[in-house]
């Protein structure tokens, strides 16, 4: 079974990354800033198609979502 997943590329540091992956449902997700280390952030769904990651600082990384 081949699952769906997308990957958002934040090249831009922000604490607040928007992340539009069109993948029609509520993904689980994974950040990691550019060093490769993993990232807790605050998840919000706001839609089946949209969602929006809030952190403490700003940085860049990348989300992956599946």
């Amino acid at each position: 079974l081949d699952v769906p997943t997308y990957t958002h590329d934040q090249g831009m540091p922000s604490n607040t990354w928007l992340v539009p992956h069109q993948l029609n449902k509520r993904p689980s997700v994974t950040v990691v800033d550019s060093g490769e280390t993993v990232v807790s952030g605050q998840i919000e769904y706001l839609d089946n198609n949209n969602i929006m990651i809030t952190f403490n600082a700003a940085f860049s990384g990348k989300a992956y979502l599946n």
